[in-house]
């Protein structure tokens, strides 16, 4: 009795379960933007859309140092989106800084609201201007050619991260 020669050759079952798993992989790890799930605006809309409102630094930040040391930070902030943030008093503020790929930091820091326009209240709206005042520790590795992030936890644990404050 002879053999019967495979019907289906190795290599085809190779490349054919290949296929699958890649398939598979591309299902399971693609992001839900690319038109892989119901939501989405499907017309390519605007990408910033849907993102929360967020404060941003808005113009020339002021800054004091000492011994090549960051003590105090004047920072015009202004709201992007269309939703209002509070911006109280009664926050807790630390300062976050980057000092090299491996190395973080973080410093409690104390601060004051100014608002340059607006109706009165301590939400940021749009349209409205605000100046923070942060005053940081004298000893501290807040250092003005480090990156440098401001982070307010207010008293509900609400956190409002200010991003690239020194713009490194």
């Amino acid at each position: 009795m002879a053999l019967n020669p495979a019907t289906y050759s190795t290599r085809s079952l190779s490349l054919l379960m290949f296929a699958l798993f890649a398939g598979a992989a591309l299902w399971l790890l693609a992001p839900s933007g690319l038109g892989f799930s119901g939501s989405g605006s499907g017309n390519g809309g605007s990408a910033s859309a849907g993102l929360p409102s967020s404060v941003k630094v808005d113009g020339t930040v002021q800054v004091e140092s000492h011994d090549n040391i960051v003590t105090r930070l004047v920072v015009p902030l202004s709201l992007r989106g269309s939703q209002g943030i509070a911006i109280t008093n009664d926050a807790k503020l630390r300062a976050e800084t980057a000092m090299s790929d491996t190395a973080a930091a973080a410093v409690p820091a104390t601060f004051s609201v100014a608002w340059l326009d607006g109706n009165g209240d301590s939400i940021l709206d749009a349209g409205e201007h605000a100046v923070l005042t942060v005053d940081l520790p004298a000893v501290s590795t807040i250092h003005p050619g480090n990156p440098l992030d401001l982070v307010l936890k207010s008293a509900d644990g609400a956190t409002l991260t200010i991003e690239n404050v020194l713009g490194n």
